[in-house]
């Protein structure tokens, strides 16, 4: 795809740290403007800067807190109105403490809710009727190979991906015929701050990618395909995980994560 006629400005959610920062670099680097909307606001300044030091586009940035629900959308739709938004890459993600559902606070499972479900929804709708309008523009939503199986331990995080995965492959049939698509992004483990707990038990067969190998994929699969993993090896690993049984695959990968809760 060529990205320039697609966008003037690229909104990016979750982009101070790990996927969406790169992503936010690596689309600033082919001259897109960027709008960086995070929940840190001097990190949020900070990366802002590099990346006009570094690339000479125009920036722009939007501090909230996803959590506290439907509330924030509202201002930012103000924030980016009149803008060209040609690409908007929902990244901003959270899980709850790894352990057993019945554990999990309120807190955990409205947060798991308002930051994976609700922000792939609302910034969704906020940018599209301006791409439809000019017939062109890619929502990009990151989800998780977590999606496909049942997690135990990880219950909420991986329930709430099965809804970004479902949601985006029937939003973008939505969209045929309109100029705009829709593309779910669903990586395996990718070195993050989320994975940090229980990333030293992560057995050998389970590949882990790195933030700036998923979206370089990730950019370059723009306007080629609606459903990626990112990368050849995660898409090997969902193959062989689908031809097991069900049963099977819920309890290896529960081996994962049950560690975490252990410790």
């Amino acid at each position: 795809m060529k990205i320039h006629p697609r966008a003037q400005w690229i909104f990016i959610t979750g982009a101070t740290d790990g996927i969406g920062k790169r992503y936010a670099e690596i689309l600033a680097s082919k001259g897109m403007n960027i709008v960086l909307i995070s929940r840190s606001e001097p990190k949020l300044m900070k990366v802002a800067n590099e990346i006009y030091e570094r690339y000479n586009v125009q920036t722009r940035w939007v501090a909230v807190d996803f959590s506290r629900g439907p509330e924030i959308y509202k201002m930012i739709k103000e924030q980016i109105e009149g803008l060209d938004i040609g690409i908007l890459v929902n990244n901003v993600g959270y899980y709850p403490t790894v352990r057993t559902f019945d554990l999990n606070s309120d807190d955990e499972i409205v947060s798991t809710i308002n930051i994976n479900i609700l922000s792939t929804s609302m910034m969704s709708r906020i940018v599209l009727p301006g791409m439809k309008y000019r017939k062109r523009g890619i929502i990009v939503n990151i989800s998780s190979t977590s999606c496909y199986r049942p997690a135990a331990y990880l219950n909420m995080y991986a329930s709430a991906k099965a809804f970004v995965t479902n949601f985006s492959l029937a939003l973008n049939h939505e969209l045929r015929g309109s100029g705009v698509e829709c593309q779910v992004v669903t990586p395996g483990m990718v070195h993050t701050n989320m994975i940090k707990k229980f990333e030293g038990d992560v057995p050998w067969y389970i590949s882990i990618t790195t933030s700036d190998s998923l979206a370089k994929f990730g950019v370059y699969s723009l306007g080629k395909t609606s459903h990626t993993t990112g990368g050849w090896m995660h898409a090997f690993q969902i193959s062989w995980q689908d031809l097991m049984p069900l049963s099977l695959g819920t309890f290896l990968i529960s081996l994962i994560y049950k560690k975490a809760v252990d410790k």
